[in-house]
């Protein structure tokens, strides 16, 4: 268990160097089409933050869950994901996608919800 918190610990610590909104138009088109096929858009702040806010439609599934396996998505559905400044997505979508699901990750509400040119 102690492993599996530090390998997480350096994954925040490097998400947060490297997720910062850097979803491109490419990838938001995927992931919006995704979503119209049935993809499952998925917050994955803390139930607090998601009642605060959130994209209609998404379902809550906090990192700290999915970190400790507590996952019931069905694998058959692609998902789509995002948080408040990409870390915990981006950190989210490299662990879901290790354990077999197909992940998008478009990082935060804003970057989903950005006209694309």
């Amino acid at each position: 268990m102690k492993k599996i918190i530090n390998i997480f610990i350096l994954l925040l610590t490097l998400a947060l160097f490297t997720a910062c909104s850097s979803v491109s138009d490419e990838e938001l088109i995927i992931a919006r089409e995704a979503v119209k096929n049935g993809a499952i858009i998925v917050d994955v702040r803390t139930r607090e933050e998601f009642i605060q806010k959130h994209i209609d439609g998404a379902i809550n599934l906090p990192i700290e869950a999915i970190m400790k396996g507590s996952i019931n998505l069905p694998k058959d559905k692609e998902l789509v994901l995002y948080c408040r400044t990409g870390s915990r997505s981006s950190v989210s979508a490299k662990v879901l996608r290790e354990k077999g699901w197909t992940v998008y990750d478009v990082a935060t509400q804003d970057d989903w919800e950005r006209e694309i040119k």
